[in-house]
């Protein structure tokens, strides 16, 4: 799905990887969780936007991007594949939608994993140096500059790569998201940059200050008799931990293999495994609501409240009623 590119800047006629489902049931292994997926990403959305509270918490700025880019691949990179799946070709077939799809296929993909990178690392700031946003001035330099930073990079990578890159991009509709056709990629240097940098280093920074910060909280939980308040940030550190895991478990063992095709070893080694992670990746974005809303304080009750509203408003109907006068009261008026 995401890294299928790569193979082109190694070998001009790369391996056309199967996998042995077919592409009906390809379509029905995602399907019924997707509903419940993007329902779930809207009610992450609306806790955290809808609180004061939740909305005004530094580290659920992060969370909160992480949503929106992810419902917006919901809303459109996942129905693209259901309908790939279901016609056996791409449509609409037009340059323009390629372009669309792999903007989110890739550029969307790659802005994911970049803000997720930086959570990771603002958890150890939020929780062990909070003096570092102990002023406005100290929260704009070591919040926001480097959650625009990260944004600016993302922006500008996909103008430059996807958008308008200075070769030709060839479309193939026959193919998932129109066979990759980014034609940067050709280039072994920019497929190697694309690998280590934007997903290799980000997902090694994930893992790293995920497997730290978990060190560092029962260090001070165990020898420092909790001068860390674990209450106040366990929520927040299960939250990153469970991400983190999803992350390890579906893309780092894919990026390795697609890392180690370039540099060094045979497209055919592995083949049939980057086939199966390229398909199961589409469940990092089905999963990851689940994850952020099991972070979501008292959401049980939460979630019970907003059904008994429901039906307290659907009580509140009122429903037109005939009413019948009998002769008696008729002659009394």
């Amino acid at each position: 799905m995401l890294y299928q590119h790569n193979s082109s800047a190694k070998d001009p006629s790369p391996i056309d990887y199967q996998m042995s489902i077919s592409r009906s049931a390809q379509f029905w292994i995602i399907f019924p969780i997707y509903i419940p997926s993007v329902v779930c990403s809207l009610f992450d959305l609306y806790h955290y936007l809808i609180s004061r509270t939740a909305r005004q918490a530094l580290h659920n700025h992060v969370i909160i991007f992480l949503l929106l880019i992810n419902l917006i691949i919901q809303l459109t990179n996942i129905p693209f594949t259901l309908s790939y799946l279901h016609l056996g070709y791409v449509w609409p077939q037009s340059p323009v939608f390629c372009i669309f799809w792999t903007i989110i296929d890739e550029g969307f993909f790659i802005a994911l994993t970049a803000f997720f990178a930086w959570a990771t690392i603002e958890r150890h700031i939020l929780i062990f140096h909070d003096r570092l946003l102990s002023s406005r001035r100290k929260i704009i330099i070591f919040h926001y500059v480097p959650m625009v930073i990260v944004f600016l990079y993302c922006f500008c990578y996909t103008l430059i790569v996807i958008v308008f890159p200075p070769c030709e991009n060839t479309f193939d509709y026959d193919e998932l998201t129109c066979g990759e056709p980014i034609c940067y990629y050709d280039e072994k240097s920019l497929a190697m940059w694309d690998i280590i940098v934007d997903h290799l280093i980000a997902v090694l920074i994930i893992v790293f200050c995920s497997f730290t910060l978990l060190l560092r909280i029962l260090y001070q939980k165990s020898r420092m008799r909790q001068a860390t308040n674990w209450k106040k940030y366990r929520k927040m550190t299960i939250q990153l931990l469970a991400i983190s895991f999803l992350y390890f478990i579906i893309y780092i063992p894919n990026m390795f293999l697609e890392f180690l095709h370039i540099c060094c070893i045979s497209d055919e080694v592995g083949a049939d495994f980057t086939a199966y992670s390229d398909f199961f990746s589409y469940y990092g974005y089905l999963l990851l609501p689940f994850v952020c809303a099991g972070s979501i304080p008292d959401l049980r009750t939460k979630v019970k409240n907003m059904f008994l509203l429901r039906r307290r408003r659907v009580a509140r109907i009122v429903y037109p009623q005939t009413i019948t006068l009998s002769r008696r009261a008729v002659v009394r008026q």
